[in-house]
């Protein structure tokens, strides 16, 4: 049995095209770069993701958001205050004391630990209000490592770079669905595998690469159920996709309105008359809505209270249809003379999609150079316009197209409407903190390199190549520079 086990797996691994191999090659190399080059709990909340994974897998139980004994276990306040890992945030002359004595003397603290500390942190921890899904993943490999703290944290980072090897898998198969060259296809999933800021993320413990995974593989059942046809195992993989998304994380409730939206538009396109389809289509509605009751129970079981600490909530005091849509209108586009001043600081497409999407890491410290991010602002502003002109141009192929267009476009629609309601709440609450930031728009990297694909295949068969090794050797350099300089704050 197990030799026959191991033939079929290596058949599915010759069967592997040989640029998606090379591709998640290269996100293997740069996950395991950035996790190694990341200071321990110094990149996006950090901390509060691993005491939360670590007393899950300890103790089978959230921890709270408001309430409990203390914010980390004994060992990891340890590292955060007598080693000074936790004056390293926003701190740049600051580095880690972790000299040979240094380390010595943590294993020896560590080592005289009671039993049961280890997983102790039951709060007061703010993401106790994310769903258990990642948590009880991470957790469950802090269960099966043979050492203490950072044992844990370096098998926790590793298993999150297996996550981006899955949505760069998922990019790849959602680009075969719809492109037959392999240039297109290579430009979706390299987008996503060398991304620089989706590379750190996958370099530490933080669940938006599992999120962006989940967003990519609900994309990629789509389109296939649209190409191929509506069958069970499609469909309820496709609830499965929407329900990890749902569990995961609050921005993943996006997951809801882009699942209706993909339904309406296989039933509008294969118009099932047969018992057969329509069957395959309650399956999947069934998956997603048994997650949700699931998840509903669970949270019931653990206290109660609204769902996501009450973030599923988009009806906030003062909210104005109008005023929203000015909102967003002034967050990518100058303000028109009918306008009022948006809400908020002077923060939008250039803090977001370029500053923090592309070129900021470790907690927001370190930063590529100025003219790097005007390079990719003016990138990303003139591919939007091209891929526009593009669409207008070639109008007739895209409207015998529409259904694919829909499925792509609609999913990352649905993640970026989801972000700017919660912003435009966020700061009706609190006019100082727009909430939104570069990592949130990780989901939407499948169409975004769709989009790229689209624009690479609408050019002379010797241009776009070019532009093709072009946008892939710029994210390479930019993954690399951030690499290093990473590295220097953290170590040098």
């Amino acid at each position: 049995m197990i030799p026959f086990a191991a033939g079929r797996a290596l058949v599915a691994i010759r069967r592997v095209p040989v640029p998606l191999a090379l591709l998640l090659a290269c996100a293997l190399f740069l996950g395991s770069a950035w996790s190694l080059v990341t200071a321990p709990f110094h990149a996006f909340d950090e901390p509060q993701h691993f005491s939360y994974a670590l007393h899950f897998g300890q103790t089978g139980e959230q921890p709270s958001v408001l309430g409990g004994t203390s914010r980390f276990d004994p060992a990891q306040e340890h590292v955060s205050d007598v080693l000074g890992f936790g004056r390293l945030q926003q701190n740049p002359a600051v580095r880690p004391a972790w000299r040979a004595a240094d380390e010595r003397a943590f294993e020896r603290y560590e080592a005289a630990l009671p039993p049961g500390s280890q997983g102790a942190g039951s709060g007061p921890n703010p993401l106790a209000k994310n769903p258990p899904l990642f948590y009880a993943v991470e957790g469950a490999v802090s269960r099966i490592t043979p050492g203490g703290l950072f044992d844990d944290l370096w098998a926790m980072r590793a298993v999150n770079v297996l996550f981006l090897l899955a949505a760069v898998t998922f990019a790849w198969l959602l680009a075969a669905e719809i492109f037959t060259r392999t240039l297109p296809r290579v430009v979706v999933a390299g987008i996503v595998a060398l991304h620089p800021l989706l590379g750190q993320i996958s370099g530490i413990v933080n669940c938006d690469t599992l999120l962006a995974a989940e967003y990519l593989a609900l994309t990629w059942l789509g389109v296939r159920a649209y190409q191929r046809g509506i069958t069970t195992a499609v469909l309820v993989a496709l609830g499965a996709a929407a329900a990890a998304c749902l569990l995961t994380h609050g921005r993943g409730i996006a997951a809801v309105p882009a699942f209706v939206l993909i339904l309406a538009v296989l039933v509008f396109h294969h118009r099932p008359a047969s018992r057969r389809p329509l069957l395959a289509l309650l399956a999947g509605v069934a998956t997603l809505a048994v997650a949700f009751v699931a998840y509903r129970i669970y949270t019931a079981a653990n206290g109660g209270g609204a769902l996501y600490a009450g973030e599923a909530s988009f009806a906030p005091r003062g909210a104005n249809p109008r005023e929203f849509l000015s909102f967003v209108w002034q967050f990518y586009l100058p303000r028109l003379q009918s306008m009022s001043p948006r809400i908020g600081p002077d923060y939008g497409f250039r803090q977001v999609w370029v500053g923090t999407f592309f070129g900021s890491f470790s907690s927001y410290e370190v930063n590529l150079a100025k003219p790097v991010l005007d390079l990719v602002q003016v990138a990303l502003a003139g591919g939007a316009a091209a891929l526009l002109a593009v669409l207008v141009r070639r109008w007739e192929q895209a409207r015998s197209h529409w259904g694919v267009i829909v499925l792509v476009a609609g999913p990352a629609l649905c993640m970026l409407t989801l972000l700017h309601l919660a912003s435009y709440r966020a700061l009706l609450g609190a006019p100082g903190d727009p909430l939104i930031t570069g990592r949130y728009l990780m989901p939407l990297l499948g169409a975004i390199g769709v989009g790229a694909a689209v624009l690479v295949e609408s050019l002379p068969r010797r241009v776009g190549p070019v532009l093709a090794g072009a946008l892939l050797c710029g994210l390479a350099l930019m993954s690399l520079s951030g690499i290093a300089l990473t590295l220097a704050r953290s170590y040098v």
